[in-house]
């Protein structure tokens, strides 16, 4: 058999496969890359060499963002949008409530849950808008978090503040609000462009009667790699330093959307179809993120009010520690191998955040 023909072979299965509902072993890889990445983010103590561990600020919740829109699209495909649309209600419930029990360990990380919440439920009624209508969307909301973010609270409020008071709301809370949704570190306006970003590199990468090009894939890779690469060079030749990090503006947006891209690209290309114990070790991780996420969020609020001094803390009292990454990073992995090795029955299998969200949406899905 050809090698175009064994490709096309393989394409079909793996069509058959995301109709059936299993899993897409890339999307796995790239969750885990997200979660990987976020115990960078939230427990290096040093950006390592050159900077390179920076490179997790930027990635991070923008990739979660992206990874909810392409799950919204494979879901709808799976099992047609009004069922999508109200199993994505009763998920973004259950991220709301466990960014309420995250709220009670205390960790010193800002939890991105309830603005997945908010992607999860509009990437669902978008599932099957056009790709061109997608991409619009996509850009009018980038646009428009930019341009607030490089405007500043201040502006905003002084102009907001008084049409606030003329409806009978209190300028602090509307003030509060706006710097938690969409001025503050994680804006919703740009996560909401980049997770629409997801849908569409979904429709490009993941089957709908065929697989994806390997070329296409490596392709989307080099796109992503050279727009991130070539925005932080310029902005290092401009400034002398990265761009700023939860900034909002335009350095900062492009450099954490090509990186996305790179990732879902990159994951595409190289990570192969089929199971095997190499690809267990990243795929079944990144099939339990919001145990995961949780746990973590757990053990950080316990090194910061519960434990003592010891390698899990660092001399200045924050969580910021090569213990603490290697315990995360180690620890996920671990946990998830074990519990899928120890928990054959469905949908518990899963995780038991995700079992027992799958319980709950699985008459949804009927099945």
């Amino acid at each position: 058999m050809s090698r175009t023909a064994t490709r096309s072979a393989a394409s079909e299965r793996t069509g058959r496969a995301a109709a059936r509902g299993q899993r897409l072993l890339w999307l796995d890889v790239a969750r885990s890359l997200a979660l990987l990445s976020m115990f960078v983010a939230h427990a290096a103590p040093t950006m390592g060499p050159f900077g390179v561990l920076m490179l997790t600020e930027y990635v991070t919740a923008p990739l979660f963002a992206a990874l909810v829109g392409a799950s919204a699209l494979l879901e709808s495909r799976r099992v047609g949008w009004g069922r999508a649309l109200a199993a994505a209600a009763v998920r973004a419930a259950f991220l709301v409530g466990a960014a309420w029990v995250n709220s009670l360990f205390g960790a010193q990380v800002l939890d991105v849950l309830q603005h997945l919440a908010v992607i999860t439920v509009v990437a669902a009624l978008l599932a099957a808008a056009p790709t061109v209508l997608l991409a619009v969307i996509a850009l009018v909301l980038a646009v428009c978090s930019v341009l607030l973010s490089t405007a500043g609270a201040a502006p905003v409020m002084s102009w907001l503040s008084p049409r606030a008071a003329e409806l009978g709301l209190d300028p602090v809370t509307v003030s509060r609000q706006l710097n938690h949704w969409v001025l503050g570190d994680y804006r919703l306006l740009a996560l909401l462009a980049v997770g629409l970003l997801g849908m569409i590199l979904a429709r490009l990468l993941a089957p709908g009667g065929a697989g994806a090009p390997r070329g296409l894939a490596a392709g989307i890779a080099a796109i992503g790699l050279v727009a991130s690469g070539g925005t932080i060079l310029l902005t290092r030749m401009q400034t002398g330093s990265f761009p700023v990090a939860y900034a909002g503006d335009l350095p900062e947006f492009v450099t954490s959307t090509a990186l996305v891209v790179l990732v879902f690209g990159l994951c595409a290309a190289v990570v192969p179809g089929r199971r095997s114990v190499l690809t267990d070790v990243l795929t079944v991780p990144g099939s339990m993120t919001l145990t995961l996420y949780m746990a973590h969020q757990a053990y950080l609020g316990w090194v910061v009010n519960l434990a003592g001094p010891g390698p899990w803390r660092h001399p200045s009292g924050t969580d910021d520690s090569w213990f603490n990454l290697a315990v995360l990073c180690v620890g996920a992995i671990v946990f998830a191998l074990a519990w899928r090795t120890l928990v054959k029955a469905d949908p518990w299998r899963r995780g038991p955040v995700e079992g027992l969200m799958r319980l709950v949406t699985r008459p949804i899905h009927g099945r």
